[in-house]
């Protein structure tokens, strides 16, 4: 068999015949797909490649073994979503609406003392899986010191998604200097190419976030996904803001979400009741025993967060779980 960039060359017992890259089946032809040089493909040949989809922690937002900036002014609700994002990620739950791949998550908190963010995260009442959560005021990313020292919280960890709140306080040198920058930037590359995970860092924007996030253009330049984040509402109203991804590598932008701090978790707009409301809202309209597959063929919401609201009701008393994979509402429970 002899390959050339328009098909192959077939023998047939002393005969060679030839067959177009065209008439081929979709499995042979990836097969018949090499690169020269180690990596350049012919144009024709890289258009048919059956590349694999870019998998996701956070759906088109955050790519395994990718980096991504969330950035907002300050008061803004960012330990919120920091917190939200944690507790979703490690347990597999949607987020601001997008899904999420399960896995193990390291939160440093580089403002917030230990004691205020236990107080935080307890407040919420929330279970946290698969979290690791750390205080530091001296860790700095541009400095061998500092690296040592986050390498070995990774090390311990072994995370699948380190979330670093804020960026400024995790850097000892100029933020606007790109050098600089790009000394803490080139750390985090080394950690995700060792520790294969994907790295969040929270930042703050300026005085006109239209200038987008603090600091040199290389943090900008830098990461797959960055994300804007406003607050819209008023003082005195609900905490309501709006998410607007500026730029995504891996996929279009999108429309801006908009979402309201409910019960410490921001939930988006369109999504009048949570995953847990809508769970016992179907277990009340059926009327009879339910089954998580019968929740999950309603596409309610995801894997994870449909059998963590089936949980919650069962410790809140307003279902019962009489044998394994079975569900009846209790009398007179109420979400």
């Amino acid at each position: 068999m002899t390959v050339d960039t328009q098909g192959i060359w077939l023998k047939d017992g002393d005969e060679e015949r030839f067959v177009l890259s065209s008439e081929l089946d979709a499995e042979t032809r990836q097969l018949l797909i090499h690169p020269i040089g180690g990596f350049i493909f012919n144009a024709q040949d890289f258009l048919a490649l059956d590349l694999p989809k870019v998998p996701f922690y956070i759906k088109d937002w955050l790519p395994k073994m990718g980096k991504m900036i969330l950035y907002a002014p300050a008061k803004t609700g960012k330990s919120v979503v920091c917190m939200q994002t944690e507790r979703s990620i490690g347990l597999g739950l949607d987020i601001l609406g997008l899904p999420t791949t399960k896995g193990r998550v390291l939160y440093i908190q580089f403002e917030l003392g230990e004691e205020v963010l236990r107080g935080r995260m307890l407040e919420t009442g929330k279970t946290y899986e698969n979290v690791w959560v750390g205080t530091s005021f001296s860790l700095k990313l541009d400095r061998p010191e500092g690296q040592e020292q986050f390498r070995r919280a990774v090390d311990a960890v072994k995370p699948d998604v380190v979330i670093v709140d804020p960026l400024y306080k995790a850097i000892l040198g100029d933020e606007n200097d790109a050098s600089q920058v790009m000394v803490a930037l080139n750390f985090l590359d080394f950690i995700i190419q060792t520790y294969q995970c994907s790295i969040l860092l929270i930042h703050h924007s300026g005085k006109d976030i239209s200038k987008h996030g603090r600091g040199s253009s290389v943090l900008e330049d830098w990461v797959d996904s960055y994300v804007q984040m406003t607050k819209i509402s008023k003082d005195g109203e609900p905490l309501k803001i709006k998410v607007k991804p500026i730029f995504l590598r891996h996929a279009a932008p999108g429309e801006p979400i908009t979402a309201t701090l409910t019960n410490f978790e921001f939930i988006p707009e369109g999504q009048n009741m949570t995953i847990k409301q809508t769970v016992f809202s179907y277990m009340a309209t059926v009327a009879h025993s339910v089954s998580p597959k019968e929740l999950l063929a309603r596409k309610i919401g995801s894997n994870g967060a449909v059998y963590e609201s089936l949980n919650e009701l069962v410790a809140e008393g307003k279902i019962v779980k009489p044998r394994v994979g079975v569900y009846e509402l209790a009398k007179g429970g109420k979400v």
